[in-house]
């Protein structure tokens, strides 16, 4: 089985490191990073170009948020996972269909947790599509 495509999305160059060498140390059978991607406007470039089948995206950042990038994708083939310091918008993530929501600073065992329940996910549903619906 080929890896899933993986974009991270996060104004916090620090994040990006840390989320890249945990994803390459416990998971990079299953996930392969296509891109490292700093700011919204060139995620939606990135996502285009790249077509991941998961992206990690923060929730506030310089020039939009993650939810501006999902609203530009209202029907999409990617999973996404929010990674954001801040709880209080795991309620709007699900609206906006998130596959999981992860807070920082990661929670290691969690991470593998919810990498592994996203691979069943994909072997069981390879094409799955969101629709955005608000």
């Amino acid at each position: 089985m080929k890896p899933y495509k993986v974009i991270l999305i996060d104004d916090e160059p620090d994040s990006i490191i840390s989320l890249e060498i945990i994803l390459q140390e416990f998971c990079s059978d299953s996930i392969e990073i296509v891109d490292k991607v700093p700011m919204i406007d060139k995620a939606w470039d990135s996502i285009k170009t790249h077509k991941p089948d998961l992206i990690f995206l923060d929730i506030d950042m310089p020039r939009g948020n993650g939810f501006d990038l999902l609203e530009r994708f209202p029907i999409r083939k990617f999973d996404v996972i929010f990674i954001t310091a801040y709880g209080r918008y795991e309620e709007k993530a699900k609206a906006y269909g998130a596959f999981d929501y992860l807070l920082k600073p990661i929670d290691i065992e969690h991470l593998k947790e919810i990498i592994e329940r996203f691979v069943t996910h994909r072997k069981a549903n390879p094409e799955t599509t969101y629709k955005l619906d608000l």
